[in-house]
């Protein structure tokens, strides 16, 4: 299921797995953990036309420096007790299973030039197993299987491609764009470290940050 409110998955997920110093949120505190970045991160992947699985119905969020849609409005993040102002679509007079921004003829972003990070962080992942460290990569959905498309059959289209100049580029600056997301947050990871290593890509062999 998605996380409809997808700060929870930036600030749970993104942040929380590659934090550097605790920090509260939502009652829940989160605890640094070692860091393993594979290099399957430089990989690319294909985003063929008629699919749209991966765009269900689920808030837009964005910081209030970047653009966005009309419908977003000004909502508040509680972290550490301090309180940071955001804009948000939260789509909740959107009734449909998908977005309401989705093409449903071609299953097209129609906001693509401005989507919000959520969507654009995608496909790369990072797995907090219960023991050992996190884990950055990018892969497919674990359930793109079970992804609901426009054409009306299930099973996400995309596929992963080789590391190249281009999708490296593309892991660095979605990177970046998480750090920034991290500092306005007022949180304190490991970020910086990674697009670094990342700059320096494709690599065959993983980081590993203590």
């Amino acid at each position: 299921m998605p996380h409809r409110d997808s700060i929870d998955k930036v600030v749970e997920v993104y942040l929380a797995g590659l934090c550097r110093e605790p920090f509260e949120y939502k009652d829940h505190k989160f605890s640094p953990r070692p860091v393993r970045v594979s290099p399957l991160i430089f990989r690319g992947f294909t985003c063929p036309r008629g699919c749209g699985g991966c765009c269900p119905r689920f808030s837009l969020d964005y910081l209030p420096t970047e653009n966005c849609p009309p419908e977003a409005t000004e909502r508040e993040v509680l972290i550490n007790g301090l309180k940071a102002r955001i804009r948000s679509d939260l789509q909740e007079n959107n009734k449909k299973h998908f977005c309401r921004n989705l093409d449903l003829r071609s299953g097209r972003c129609r906001i693509y030039e401005y989507r919000p990070f959520t969507c654009d962080f995608e496909l790369i992942r990072i797995i907090t197993p219960k023991t050992g460290p996190v884990h950055l990569t990018q892969k497919l959905f674990g359930r793109g299987w079970a992804m609901q498309r426009v054409d009306g059959s299930r099973g996400a289209k995309c596929d992963m491609l080789a590391p190249s100049r281009s999708s490296q580029s593309e892991v660095v600056r979605k990177l970046e764009r998480l750090a920034v997301w991290a500092k306005y947050f007022r949180i304190k990871t490991c970020i910086d470290d990674i697009v670094a290593w990342a700059r320096t890509g494709p690599h065959s062999s993983a980081l590993f940050l203590p």
